[in-house]
């Protein structure tokens, strides 16, 4: 009888042994981010120190059920809308969408204004001299370097269109509460001067209001950065303080690129009509050397996948020209991050992937020594190639 009973205990911790093992692995395979971990080396090797990279991931399966309509599916790996990251160039999507947002509050003043119409543009300095008057460009011109190349000087003439309080209240009205504007983009030589924007009919239309500084909230951790930082010409024993850095949250970008691409569906409350969709799906989707790109060809850094981390990576010729990513990226102070809806629509395979990685292994912030090229883009293109022939398979 004992013995009897000490078999058929055994019996039962086996068979719960082998239950367990067998949750844990259908978890472990119905999770497409762990997946793609399994199955790529490189990735795996990085995630070993997920905590280091400090790698953030969001991804949105995009399906139809019986009925036809659109489902999303969500995962997500180390999600943490509390832990500082710096958006870098990512920030730039909203500041377009703002600046589509303000011409259409302009025009129901009764400005006579559109995204493609001409606008001049001159140059104040500190002392309120003009050093540049009346250069002449569109809105269409200042948003589509924005995502070709992702420019800096086109990004910062469009905050002193919207200014830092239009952007920052109609973000956190919209619902983005984590995404807000402090500062500018360098480099550009022209960062510290204002830009005067006016209508061909001389209406100045740029913000001259004062700035509101968005101070971070006290429970957002990881705002300083690196051991020590270069500043001035040498290494100073310090990290660098982020407090006052521009700031958006992985969950923010994840759900503004939704919203840009199924507004019905996510009920944007974005000011933006039909055609201002369009216009932003558009120039979030091109190549660099596409249409206006085509003056960045020839030139060595603006490859044709320059702003495409995802999928394309650093490839100078695009092995699939059939996915398109629809996406801003963003790379500063050692993070890389990219934002996108990935779409091949011959296969009808769609994503949303939005991840972040930070490289940074001398720890010392500003001395642009970065393990860029050799870590940080290969795992965000590995990542959504990963994710992507799982859709297919």
């Amino acid at each position: 009888m004992r013995s009897f009973f000490i078999f058929d205990t055994m019996r039962f911790f086996f068979i719960l042994i082998i239950s367990l093992s067998t949750l844990i692995s259908c978890s472990f395979s119905s999770d497409p981010i762990k997946l793609a971990f399994k199955k790529d080396e490189f990735l795996s090797e990085i995630i070993k120190d997920k905590e280091t990279y400090e790698i953030q991931i969001l991804y949105t399966e995009v399906s139809k059920n019986n009925l036809g309509q659109t489902e999303f599916l969500d995962y997500q790996f180390q999600l943490n809308d509390e832990k500082y990251f710096y958006p870098a160039s990512t920030i730039k999507l909203p500041i377009a969408v703002m600046a589509l947002s303000k011409i259409n509050e302009l025009r129901a003043e009764g400005s006579n204004i559109s995204p493609k119409s001409k606008i001049k543009l001159s140059l104040i300095n500190n002392e309120q001299e003009i050093i540049l008057k009346d250069s002449i460009t569109s809105f269409q011109n200042l948003i589509a370097d924005v995502f070709l190349v992702s420019d800096n000087s086109a990004s910062n003439v469009l905050i002193d269109f919207i200014g830092y309080n239009y952007f920052n209240s109609s973000m956190s009205n919209a619902g983005y509460k984590n995404t807000y504007l402090n500062h500018k983009f360098n480099p550009d030589p022209f960062v510290d001067s204002s830009w005067l924007i006016s209508t061909l009919d001389n209406e100045i239309i740029s913000s001259n209001k004062n700035q509101i500084t968005v101070l971070a909230n006290s429970n957002i951790s990881n705002l300083k950065k690196g051991k020590k930082r270069f500043f001035d010409g040498e290494v100073k024993n310090e990290s660098l303080d982020f407090s006052l850095k521009n700031r958006s949250t992985l969950t923010d970008m994840h759900n503004i690129i939704k919203n840009l691409i199924y507004p019905e569906i996510f009920l944007s409350k974005f000011n933006l009509n039909v055609e201002d969709y369009d216009f932003l799906r558009y120039w979030m989707s091109r190549f660099t050397h596409e249409d206006l790109g085509a003056k960045y060809i020839g030139k060595a850094k603006f490859i044709n996948s320059y702003n495409k981390f995802f999928i394309h990576g650093t490839d100078s010729i695009l092995s699939n020209t059939d996915v398109r990513v629809y996406n801003k990226i963003g790379q500063a102070y050692g993070t890389s991050t990219d934002s996108a809806y990935i779409k091949n629509y011959k296969e009808d395979v769609e994503f949303f992937l939005t991840a972040t990685i930070y490289t940074n292994k001398n720890e010392i912030i500003n001395d642009n020594i970065y393990e860029y090229k050799e870590t940080a883009i290969p795992f965000l293109s590995r990542l959504s190639k990963a994710l992507y022939k799982d859709l297919l398979d």
